[in-house]
């Protein structure tokens, strides 16, 4: 397919245009608010640059648009595009807490779908064939990294809630959060507190408790903070816990009465090539991506819910 990329960050240069040149998809156009800095990504990666207009987007020489903009732009941008016609992969979140995108995808439209790549990694495949006919009792989601951009930053904007649709929760969070959507579907009861602002108030910290019908009770505990980073998922029950720490290392322990065994699952040096490989796929055959708006959407409510003051348990 021919693809029209919206954006020039860092995700697009290393990621997104290597793996679509791998794949043997051909980017014909891209697309950026500040349209030198759009010409100067493009023109690294022998791809026509747009101008001020987005409309270039959907030219009749593109057959899919790729959205890597702030958040804020993602579902106008993958609005129009399935108006016209163009299957649209966005990228995390949809739209985080700004309270859009419920009427994207659906019947009759073309495919759409969201960059949740972390649920085609290998191990975290193999930790779901682990929890078929088993339901936990807990799920611990602990994630930290360094983050703090200044003034001049170009990853400032995250910090503005308004244009990322959220801090930590919306960003790092987000990916988090889809595998527990995927693990267990919807939750029941959603119950946050994020804490630490920067001054355009995004937050730093972020603390959710998510709980199912099924009996299945998940922490998350997200933060962009100076102490040593942390990126484990950890799912006890039943005398068994599966952990995958790092998360993206593939190294997977498994822990029962019987003893522990480990396996390390190795994941794709690009993680988007096999995200966009399995889009190109859907769209070919008329199925569901493995990263569907549907559930993306679900992430979106999480996140609009965790800002939300709730009232006290009564005990």
């Amino acid at each position: 397919m021919r693809w029209a990329v919206a954006g020039y960050g860092d995700v697009v240069e290393r990621r997104v245009l290597p793996a679509l040149r791998a794949l043997g998809e051909d980017p014909v156009y891209l697309w950026g608010r500040d349209p030198d800095r759009a010409a100067r990504v493009a023109a690294r990666h022998g791809v026509r640059a747009g101008g001020s207009d987005e409309r270039g987007l959907l030219g009749d020489e593109v057959d899919a648009v790729y959205v890597a903009t702030p958040v804020v732009r993602h579902v106008p941008l993958a609005r129009a595009a399935l108006a016209a016609g163009r299957p649209v992969l966005v990228e995390k979140p949809l739209a985080g807490g700004l309270g859009q995108g419920a009427d994207l995808g659906g019947d009759g439209r073309p495919p759409a779908a969201v960059a949740y790549y972390r649920r085609l990694a290998p191990a975290v495949r193999r930790l779901r064939e682990e929890l078929d006919g088993w339901t936990p009792a807990r799920v611990d989601v602990r994630f930290r990294c360094a983050f703090a951009p200044g003034p001049d930053h170009p990853m400032r904007w995250r910090t503005d809630p308004a244009v990322s649709g959220g801090g930590v929760l919306a960003d790092a969070g987000s990916h988090r959060l889809d595998l527990l959507v995927m693990l267990f579907g919807r939750p029941d009861d959603v119950r946050g507190r994020l804490t630490d602002r920067f001054p355009r108030g995004a937050e730093r910290r972020a603390e959710v408790e998510l709980a199912w019908a099924s009996g299945v009770r998940a922490r998350v505990v997200a933060e962009w903070g100076d102490a040593p980073p942390v990126d484990r998922i950890e799912v006890v029950g039943g005398g068994r816990a599966l952990t995958l720490d790092p998360l993206d290392s593939g190294h997977l322990r498994v822990r029962t009465a019987r003893g522990t065994s480990e396996v390390t699952l190795a994941p794709a040096p690009n993680p988007h090539q096999p995200l966009i490989a399995d889009f190109v796929a859907a769209v070919a055959a008329g199925r569901p991506p493995v990263c569907p708006v549907s559930d993306a959407r679900i992430v979106d409510e999480i996140i609009a819910a965790a800002g939300r003051p709730h009232p006290a348990r009564s005990r």
